[in-house]
């Protein structure tokens, strides 16, 4: 079931890139068709997914590479499971949103599609070699849609992006060789299982330098401060469409490889470094919100923003304790719905008025009422009113960070600093909103229509799950907190086996 749901985009992709004789409306539905039929198949598999079972499910393994003993093997768990479904449902978006492309339709939905497989993949791949694989596979079609269809200084942002991210997979690649190696070394099986890898012992010197390296590639990814610079680019450059990915799914992959193998495979390396790198994850949530403020572009305002939430994530996880991975793996979520909504209400606004400066934005709550509530709750749901999403995963996450042992020393600062980073939220959330919409103005344009069906259809659902999960977050924590659990039992039995083991170990 997996393997189709991460490959049937790839056939759709396929099917564009060489079928020429398709006219626009063909390509559009054989694309739709491809992420619906993906779509679909992933709400099987909530339906399916087992509560109380805290481990890996739908697993399915075959032979990839017998000689080197590299397995073809995915699998699902409470926490990928949500991400999975995210990108699910933020792909069939995107390609709603891309209808009325007119240049090279065929290729862009292509490309898209192949980003839509490249991601699912990263979240559902159990073997090392696998999960780079599907982790390069998301930079290929990423690299030309900005490049080709992206506006602004999109050859300097795709140039930046490809470079800070290929500095984070080349250093992936080395540690994961390694990590093999020395199993290998020790119990003379050759694996890049993994599940069997997070038992391999580490001595502290080794763990200091593969953490170092797998955490490079993924707070580039995420990103973490200071690796954030590509993102601001990158964001303005990118096309609404591509966007949603990029942010909505892509950049949670940084976070779920935290949490899949540096919280398990480094213990030593997390314990001794994880409070000065939550503080680089606080400093980058206020940082964030701070510059967003100051931003007259919308879609910088959305693009700072995403800084200070992926900070959030990042110190959720890092805080080390059920809450906090709770937290951040709803957080992803949320930010995903959240975002990806800002980003379709900015382009709306841009196709309307053709500017994205907020000083020419007002009273569009006349001209159209429609937009006026759903860009209000999305609003209230980004500045974490109760009641709404985004205050579901905050709370969790800021649990966590109060009662984190490793972070006992600063935990309490760490708290403040995310309050802050809360009502600097509320201030560049409320000022772009009332900004665009409270205010009267004389300058907009006498034909301004409201919001169509089809741009209601694509925020409507994000509408929905802003509330559903607000009301009642049970539903996914439920399925996250097993397998949050389950992660964080096998780090400490890691530990204990480390500091039980002598050889230089702690």
């Amino acid at each position: 079931m997996l393997t189709i749901i991460v490959f049937t985009p790839l056939i759709a992709a396929l099917v564009l890139f060489f079928r020429k004789s398709l006219n626009e409306r063909q390509v559009y539905k054989t694309a739709l068709a491809g992420a619906g039929a993906s779509l679909f198949l992933v709400v099987c598999i909530l339906l399916g997914f087992d509560t109380a079972q805290p481990g890996l499910q739908f697993v399915a393994t075959s032979h990839w590479v017998p000689a080197l003993h590299i397995n073809y093997q995915v699998g699902v768990d409470g926490i990928s499971v949500w991400l999975v479904a995210l990108t699910a449902f933020l792909s069939v978006i995107s390609i709603v949103l891309s209808k009325n492309q007119k240049t090279n339709l065929r290729f862009y939905l292509g490309l898209l599609l192949l980003l839509e497989t490249g991601t699912l993949g990263v979240f559902v791949a159990l073997d090392t070699i696998l999960f780079y694989v599907f982790w390069e596979l998301m930079l290929v079609p990423t690299y030309f849609l900005i490049g080709l269809w992206g506006e602004g200084k999109r050859v300097y942002a795709t140039l930046k992006f490809v470079i800070f991210t290929l500095v984070g997979s080349l250093l992936m690649l080395v540690a994961i060789i390694a990590l093999s190696v020395i199993h290998f070394e020790a119990t003379h099986e050759l694996t890049f299982e993994i599940r069997t890898l997070v038992h391999t012992q580490l001595d502290p010197a080794t763990q200091l330098w593969m953490f170092a390296f797998f955490f490079m590639a993924f707070a580039i990814k995420m990103p973490i401060f200071p690796f954030h610079s590509w993102l601001p680019h990158t964001y303005l450059a990118c096309p609404i469409p591509v966007l949603i990915m990029l942010t909505g799914a892509m950049s949670k992959t940084g976070a779920y490889g935290l949490i899949r193998f540096c919280l398990p495979l480094f213990p030593e390396a997390i314990h001794d470094f994880g409070l000065p790198l939550a503080g680089l994850a606080a400093v980058g949530m206020v940082y964030g919100a701070w510059i967003a403020i100051m931003q007259k572009d919308i879609k910088a305002v959305v693009a700072y923003s995403s800084i200070s939430h992926l900070g959030f994530i990042a110190l959720g996880i890092l805080a080390f304790n059920t809450q906090g991975v709770e937290g951040s793996v709803l957080q992803m979520v949320n930010h995903g719905i959240i975002a990806s909504a800002l980003f379709i209400i900015v382009g709306i606004l841009e196709q309307r008025l053709g500017t994205r400066n907020l000083n020419e934005f007002c009273g569009l709550k006349k001209a159209m009422p429609v937009l006026y509530g759903l860009f209000m709750l999305i609003t209230l749901a980004a500045l974490g009113l109760p009641g709404l999403n985004g205050f579901v995963g905050e709370f969790l996450i800021l649990m966590g960070v109060w009662e984190s042992k490793t972070l006992l020393g600063l935990s309490v600062i760490y708290v403040l600093m995310g309050g802050l980073a809360i009502v600097f939220a509320s201030i560049y959330m409320l000022f772009l909103f009332q900004g665009a919409m409270q205010e009267s103005s004389n300058k907009l344009p006498g034909n301004l229509k409201d919001i169509n069906k089809s741009e209601v259809f694509v925020l409507l659902p994000a509408c929905v799950l802003v509330v559903f999960i607000g009301l009642y977050p049970k539903l996914f924590v439920d399925k996250i907190s097993p397998s949050a659990q389950k992660v964080l039992h096998m780090e400490k039995l890691v530990h204990q086996k480390s500091e039980g083991g002598g050889g230089g170990h702690h």
